[in-house]
């Protein structure tokens, strides 16, 4: 093939030719899918699961009010999903989609019921939770806040004591109609507790974060963007309960 030549004088000079023609080794490379996990692969995945969980919080906003009981039985059986996903070694996308689903029922019945009771609540959590989502990167990013196996133990003993306390007082409720003081009530201990609560919650983040970064390095399965995303998504939805919490308090 001639060589390409330019009528401007400027350019004219010197032509160039077509550039080679790529071999079979160069296209494939070229073209070949990452093997390993990618920061690209956690976004994807962690969308994906949000819109999940906004269209479960979709359904649960709408039901909610009629049937109140859907928020409890579908936070039971989220949980039971949860405790399945973090004890398995190989996860079962199928789990953290159903995860997401029915985490997503009872949080928007939750949000339906804080919204009744206070008007304007929900977009104030949220907003706070998004804040707090991104101090957490920053802090981490900055290297001012890093995660250890003390804070990891602490957020764990510290989500499992909530979860606990939850299910304890929902006995009390059915029981008796009463419930936990320290976890409902608007007094200045009742607000020191969920201002701690919502602080640890916020460090979650953190142990994600550390997460992510630690298996993109390594060279982990793309399939590990599932656990980061259901890292992720638990992390989001416990700071933002725990957010709605402390608002409603400070509200009363």
């Amino acid at each position: 093939m001639a060589d390409l030549r330019s009528s401007n004088p400027v350019l004219r000079r010197g032509g160039f030719a077509p550039p080679p023609t790529p071999t079979p080794e160069e296209l494939a490379s070229h073209y070949r899918q990452p093997t390993t996990l990618t920061i690209d692969d956690v976004v994807v995945h962690t969308l994906g699961l949000f819109a999940l969980l906004g269209v479960g919080g979709a359904v649960g906003w709408v039901v909610g009010r009629d049937a109140p009981g859907i928020a409890l039985a579908a936070g039971l059986i989220a949980l039971v999903i949860s405790l399945v996903v973090s004890m398995r070694n190989r996860l079962r996308p199928s789990l953290v989609i159903a995860f997401a689903l029915i985490e997503g029922v009872a949080v928007g019945a939750i949000s339906r019921y804080y919204e009744d009771a206070f008007g304007g609540i929900v977009p104030q959590a949220l907003l706070g939770t998004g804040l707090i989502f991104v101090v957490m990167l920053l802090a981490y990013r900055s290297r001012r806040l890093r995660a250890t196996p003390r804070m990891a133990r602490v957020v764990t003993g510290v989500l499992l004591g909530v979860v606990l306390l939850s299910l304890v007082d929902l006995v009390i409720r059915a029981v008796s109609g009463s419930h936990l003081p320290i976890i409902n009530d608007a007094t200045p201990l009742g607000i020191l507790f969920s201002v701690v609560v919502l602080g640890v919650a916020s460090l979650q983040f953190i142990l994600d974060f550390d997460y992510i970064e630690r298996a993109i390095a390594t060279g982990a399965p793309r399939s590990e963007a599932w656990r980061a995303g259901f890292g992720l998504l638990i992390g989001f939805v416990w700071v933002y309960l725990e957010m709605l919490r402390l608002l409603s308090k400070l509200r009363q």
